[in-house]
C-alpha cells in the first residue's frame, strides 16, 4: 500500500518459505512481481498460485488438450511468451471450471503483461462486481486504464480506490501521474505533496513534483523541492 513492492516482495518470499502453497500469499506476490516489471518472476508465481490452489486441481494437467500446447504452430516463440501463454489458458480453463474474482483479478494481470489492455480492463470491473469495496482492484482498473492512454478515465477509478482507502498511497501516486498526463499539473503537484506526507520515504517523488511545478511555472517553489522540505 504504501508503494513499497521490492519490500512486499521480501515480507511474501519469507511468508512462502513458511507456507509454499498459500494461494493468498501467491497470489499477492504474483501481482508484487508484475508492479516491479519482473514479468518471469509474477508469471511464475500465479502459475503456482493456480496449480496449488485446491480448487482447481487437475486444470494444469487438462489445460493442454482444452487449448493446446501453445508449441504447435511451428513459430520461434520466446520461452517468456510461452509461460505468458501457459498461465493464460491455466487461468482461462480455471475460469471455466470455477468463476471467482480472484480469477478475474489474475487474468487482468496476466492481460497487462500481455498489454491486452480491453481485456484487462473487462477482468477487473468483473472481479470489481463481487468484491466493489476492494480498494487495490479499483486501483488496477486504474491503472490499466492509464496505461492504455485513458488518463481521463483512470480519475474515477483511483477516486474509488481512495475512498475506500484514503491513506493508499499507490493510489495518490498514480492519480498524480494520470493528472500530469492530463497536463493538469496543479492537481498532479497536490496528489504529489500528499503522496509524499503519507510516505516521506518515497524519495522519488519529489523529481516528479519539480517537473509538475515547473510546468506550472511555480518557480519559486522549486528550492522548497530542492531541500525536500515538505513542511514549507
Amino acid at each position: 500500500e504504501s508503494d513499497f513492492d521490492t519490500q512486499a516482495i521480501a515480507c511474501l518470499e519469507r511468508s512462502v518459505e513458511r507456507d509454499p502453497f498459500s494461494p493468498e500469499t501467491l497470489l499477492a506476490l504474483g501481482v508484487s512481481y508484475v508492479n516491479e516489471i519482473n514479468h518471469n518472476a509474477g508469471l511464475k508465481k500465479l502459475k503456482e498460485w493456480i496449480t496449488h490452489n485446491p480448487t482447481y486441481a487437475g486444470i494444469s494437467t487438462a489445460v493442454d488438450d482444452l487449448y493446446g500446447s501453445g508449441n504447435d504452430d511451428g513459430n520461434d516463440r520466446s520461452a517468456d511468451n510461452r509461460e505468458l501463454d501457459q498461465v493464460q489458458r491455466l487461468l482461462l480453463q480455471a475460469l471455466e471450471h470455477k468463476a471467482s474474482p480472484e480469477i478475474h483479478e489474475a487474468l487482468g494481470v496476466v492481460y497487462n503483461v500481455s498489454r491486452d489492455y480491453d481485456a484487462a480492463v473487462a477482468s477487473f470491473e468483473r472481479a470489481l462486481q463481487d468484491r466493489p469495496d476492494d480498494f487495490s482492484l479499483w486501483n488496477k482498473l486504474g491503472a490499466t486504464l492509464a496505461n492504455s492512454n485513458r488518463s481521463q478515465e483512470a480519475l474515477p477509478a483511483y477516486q474509488e480506490a481512495l475512498q475506500r482507502r484514503p491513506n493508499y498511497v499507490r493510489g495518490w501516486l498514480n492519480m498524480a501521474i494520470s493528472h500530469s498526463n492530463l497536463q493538469d499539473y496543479h492537481e498532479a503537484a497536490r496528489c504529489y505533496l500528499q503522496t509524499l506526507a503519507l510516505n516521506p520515504a518515497a524519495t522519488h517523488c519529489w523529481a516528479y513534483l519539480r517537473i509538475a511545478l515547473s510546468c506550472e511555472e511555480q518557480w519559486d517553489l522549486l528550492p522548497l523541492v530542492d531541500t525536500q522540505d515538505l513542511k514549507a
